[in-house]
């Protein structure tokens, strides 16, 4: 291979995360990097074909990558020996890709580092105290941070963990061509999930772990389903909250109105057949690349005021931004796009145009490479 190697690294092909890693490794330059993709297979919404495939790129397997254990570490030091750009995405990643290059090194690969979603502060004590100690001390072995949104880099900031001329900001993107679907596709796929033309249907989709805030959502829920009988709630992802959450809804109250689908592979087809997306929250939020999906699928969206949401959505343009733990205005929120097709309609395509202007793909690849020349000037 020639060029700049480039190996993408990730610790799970669930959720948001593993889909930027998608997306950006397609979307370099390939006249100018050569690109390698290293992610557990640990049945997630991305998957190896994905890059072996159509992608034409080189992926390595990772065993489980819970905790530093030392095969993980040799296995990721062997991978990254060759390259001469490690990405680690998220902390478990960068935590692993950095330890495996703690201690001497002839030649080490330089550390790129993007944040997926800032947990550390979020954590209890002492294990807050621990991560943020580590987090610290690695930071000098780090070429340069990337923050997904403007509030990840103001809290990475706050927390001491990298210096303001290190990390820069680039925002999310979303292949939106792969979610512009026309009308047949959603008359099928809503045929297929067994919803009526006439539902209302509202949507999340998401890994079902810390911070989703269930609670909320179903209580909003249930209020709307007081008032307005035909409407139907569609969460799809897995995760810890999944047994959980089964509980919740085979109860009374969401019998037969809420349905679980697990990881599905026909994602844009299911913004097509919704009318209504969100993503709730109690805590931390990056920029959740389901939110950009579903503006590229030119879905209204209504989602938790947290993070970097508010730089994705306009508020009562695109979408509606509700505070954290607001069930009553979460329930609000879905009444009035239920209601007012135009309303739906109008925020849909606002949020298609302000997608296919601002949170592009290509457009993260472009400002990605610009890091990469940086890092491998210096």
């Amino acid at each position: 291979m020639s060029g700049i190697r480039v190996l993408q690294l990730i610790a799970s092909s669930r959720g948001g995360g593993a889909s930027h890693v998608r997306d950006l490794a397609l979307a370099l330059d390939r006249s100018r990097f050569a690109v390698q993709v290293a992610m557990p297979e640990d049945g997630g919404n991305v998957r190896p074909a994905d890059f072996m495939g159509a992608g034409g790129l080189p992926f390595y397997s990772l065993g489980p990558v819970a905790g530093n254990s030392p095969t993980a570490l040799r296995r990721i030091r062997h991978l990254s020996a060759g390259v001469d750009i490690l990405h680690m995405h998220g902390a478990r990643a960068a935590m692993l890709g950095r330890l495996a290059w703690l201690g001497p090194a002839r030649k080490r690969p330089r550390l790129v580092y993007t944040f997926h979603g800032f947990t550390t502060p979020y954590y209890a004590q002492p294990r807050r105290a621990a991560m943020l100690m580590m987090e610290r001390m690695l930071a000098g072995t780090t070429d340069a941070f990337i923050a997904v949104c403007q509030a990840e880099r103001e809290a990475a900031l706050a927390a001491g963990i990298c210096r303001p001329g290190k990390v820069r900001v680039v925002r999310n993107g979303v292949v939106v061509s792969r979610f512009q679907l026309e009308q047949p596709a959603r008359a099928a796929a809503r045929t297929s999930l067994g919803i009526l033309p006439t539902t209302t249907l509202i949507t999340t989709i998401c890994r079902l772990d810390k911070p989703r805030d269930f609670d909320s959502l179903l209580r909003a829920f249930q209020q709307v389903r007081e008032s307005q009988a035909d409407v139907h709630c569609l969460i799809v992802g897995n995760g810890p909250l999944w047994h959980d959450l089964e509980r919740r809804v085979q109860a009374a109250p969401f019998a037969g109105k809420v349905s679980l689908t697990g990881w599905r592979q026909d994602v844009p087809q299911l913004y097509a057949a919704s009318d209504i997306f969100t993503l709730t929250t109690w805590g931390w939020e990056g920029m959740p690349i389901s939110v950009l999906e579903a503006m590229a699928a030119s879905r209204p969206v209504v989602v938790t005021d947290a993070g970097g949401v508010p730089e994705a959505v306009t508020q009562d343009e695109t979408g509606l931004l509700v505070p954290r733990r607001d069930a009553a205005g979460l329930a609000q929120a879905y009444l009035s796009l239920a209601r007012d097709q135009a309303m739906r309609q109008r925020m849909g395509q606002a949020g298609q145009d302000r997608a296919t202007r601002l949170f592009t793909a290509r457009r993260v690849a472009a400002e990605v490479m610009a890091a990469y020349d940086e890092v491998v000037k210096e």
